[in-house]
């Protein structure tokens, strides 16, 4: 068996000890590095990640609008 036989068993050995989801979130990220592929969100952007976002953008011109926002969500939440 020559080298290159073995270390391609050895690679076969490993990837079927990886989680099959954590193996495809490799290979889209090596693609999206690559730029051959677009990159897409996989995962719903939570609440907090998108308000932190809208407030953020264009230099933080949205802050105060997101802030009062917030603040208007969580007293009609405590009342």
């Amino acid at each position: 068996m020559s080298e290159k036989d073995k270390a391609l068993k050895i690679l076969r050995e490993v990837r079927r000890k990886i989680r099959p989801e954590v193996l495809e979130r490799a290979h889209r990220a090596a693609l999206i590095q690559t730029g051959q592929v677009a990159m897409t969100p996989q995962e719903p952007e939570n609440e907090a990640s998108r308000l932190f976002k809208m407030a953020m953008k264009n230099g933080g011109q949205r802050r105060l609008e997101v802030l009062s926002q917030l603040e208007r969500k969580y007293r009609q939440k405590l009342n």
